[in-house]
């Protein structure tokens, strides 16, 4: 369930029925960037994962899931650190998403693996 994010990438870069989800808040958007996928021709998908995450949040996320994707797709989510992604690929897997994974690392934890370390960004 979990790889790092130049595995994330590269299997992205590979695979056409593949999807990246950032689960981060829309201030982390603004201020860190998103994960830039054009050089693959692919978009990062945005779900705000605010602070409340009650029934109806979940059930808007397996809306969203299942309006996006096919239940076949592989999805890679990331997060700052790897806990809320986390947290989003099991949901998934739940909901009927059984390749869903977390990119253990991150978007800019405090490691060397992280994404913005390694990988293209860019700022919305």
């Amino acid at each position: 369930m979990n790889v790092k994010a130049l595995e994330a990438f590269n299997f992205l870069s590979e695979n056409l029925n593949s999807h990246l989800i950032d689960t981060r808040s829309d201030l982390e958007w603004k201020t860190t960037g998103i994960p830039d996928l054009s050089s693959i021709n692919k978009e990062t998908h945005l779900v705000n994962w605010g602070p409340v995450l009650d029934q109806s949040f979940f059930e808007k996320f397996q809306r969203f899931l299942l309006f996006k994707f096919n239940q076949k797709d592989s999805l890679f989510f990331i997060c700052r650190s790897g806990s809320r992604s986390l947290m989003a690929a099991q949901f998934a897997i739940k909901f009927g998403f059984k390749k869903s994974f977390n990119i253990s690392e991150g978007f800019y934890n405090d490691n060397d693996q992280n994404w913005i370390k390694n990988l293209p960004i860019k700022f919305i």
